[in-house]
């Protein structure tokens, strides 16, 4: 820090220079955390950075899990689901577009989550394209083209994207098909591509140390870099200017050796401040709250919520809620954190069955570690798929969930473990019901 045998003026000028990279560095925290964050996975997903890596690809093409996700098997997956085989990769728009091909699902769910470098996200598939053969162009900002008439266009604001793709499981017997289907999808930059393929082989493996830049300076530094290439979004050159006066901006060229020491000081108070803020976020009361069930409708569409969109990120990246809506409950009717110590029932009535046009599933998940509870049952699941699931006579649905085997037997037991957990209901392709407020899942009770 500043002596303190400097004279006034330069004790002046200490001061603002540490505040102003505190209070300008938080908020360039909060803003810039979903792009740090995937700049950090592209890295680590596209270098070789550990033997037995899951989620790895070069630039431009895909990866895929080939087994259903289970507690051991997640990986770098926060909060997974059970009910689709993951694939995904990452994709530099830059220069040119990508192609993705996409075969012929014959019906079959799937959707290829298009994440841009704010985390908002478009959709592609069943949904809204179909699942008949499909090529998708991905155009970077301020590309000028023409494209082939058959391609359909998703336009990303951002020079990079991510792809997240599901491909629905319809349990084991339907697993080869499901895989075959995914090893089916690929990319090509345009100037690579080939309407009938094959799709072009991977690069040699490229190995490289892990990037992990959260909650360090080099945070900052990755941000400037980013924002050199891509220098935010239209309405946001005020805030750029803001960012250029602590040399994190477009226009400045951040280097963490160079800081002095009252700049530095500042940073890391705002690394603190800004990673707490986060960590609130992710707890913040939501307004849409039915029979203690979390509606979260709005996520994947942030705009200037930065706070928001950096709370979702942290906690895992998020669907847009017309492709599937994620209804979760974390606490019981007295205001407690659902436990393992106790049971709990679910009954659905005929009209609270989930209304989905894909599918629906329940799934539980460890408090403290996000990921599904291993069980002798090796059930991570509970949906309208489940094998010999019994609806009541009346056509309503009990879901008993709790650590040990239900009084009624396996057939509609969701198990959890000893500790804390919370609940997930997913729905994909929800109905107008569950965005007009009409549609409201039943209470969970405690069974003595």
């Amino acid at each position: 820090m500043t002596s303190l045998r400097a004279g006034p003026g330069e004790l002046n000028a200490a001061f603002i220079r540490s505040q102003q990279a505190h209070h300008i560095g938080t908020l360039a925290y909060v803003y810039g955390y979903p792009i740090v964050d995937m700049l950090r996975q592209m890295h680590n997903e596209t270098q070789r950075i550990a033997a037995g890596q899951q989620a790895y690809a070069a630039l431009n093409h895909f990866y895929s899990y080939d087994y259903l996700v289970t507690p051991s098997t997640a990986g770098n997956l926060r909060g997974p689901n059970n009910d689709t085989l993951y694939f995904g990769g990452w994709f530099d728009l830059s220069r040119e577009p990508v192609i993705v091909h996409a075969p012929d699902t014959a019906g079959r769910y799937y959707t290829l989550a298009v994440t841009d470098f704010y985390s908002e996200v478009s959709h592609v598939g069943r949904r809204t394209t179909g699942t008949g053969r499909k090529y998708f162009a991905l155009v970077g900002p301020g590309w000028k083209g023409t494209l082939p008439p058959y391609m359909h266009i998703v336009k990303v604001p951002t020079p990079h994207a991510w792809i997240l793709g599901r491909m629905l499981v319809d349990g084991e017997p339907d697993f080869a098909v499901a895989r075959s289907l995914v090893k089916a999808f690929w990319a090509a930059p345009l100037s690579d591509f080939k309407p009938d393929g094959p799709a072009p082989a991977p690069p040699a493996e490229r190995r490289a140390a892990p990037l992990e830049p959260l909650g360090k300076l080099e945070f900052f530094a990755q941000l400037n870099r980013y924002l050199r290439q891509h220098p935010g979004e239209p309405g946001e050159a005020a805030l750029m200017g803001l960012f250029d006066q602590i040399g994190v901006g477009p226009s400045k060229e951040f280097r963490t050796e160079s800081l002095d020491p009252d700049t530095r000081a500042g940073l890391e108070r705002a690394i603190s401040d800004a990673e707490a803020m986060i960590q609130a976020a992710q707890h913040r009361p939501m307004p849409d709250v039915r029979n203690g069930w979390i509606f979260p409708t709005g996520l994947g569409r942030y705009g200037q919520d930065y706070l928001l969109r950096a709370g979702v990120v942290k906690g895992g990246y998020a669907n847009a809620a017309e492709e599937s809506t994620y209804a979760a409950k974390v606490f019981d009717d007295a205001g407690h954190p659902l436990s393992g110590a106790k049971r709990y029932a679910l009954r659905l009535k005929p009209e609270q069955i989930p209304p989905a046009g894909a599918f629906w599933s329940l799934i539980a998940y460890d408090l403290q570690t996000m990921q599904m509870i291993e069980n002798p049952l090796r059930r991570y699941s509970f949906g309208d798929r489940t094998p010999g699931a019994k609806r009541n006579a009346d056509g309503s649905l009990d879901i008993w969930i709790q650590r040990d085997q239900p009084a009624e037997g396996t057939s509609n037991w969701l198990p959890v473990g000893d500790r804390p957990f919370y609940l997930v209901m997913r729905i994909y392709e929800p109905g107008p019901a569950v965005f007009d407020g009409r549609y409201r899942p039943a209470a969970l009770v405690e069974r003595r």
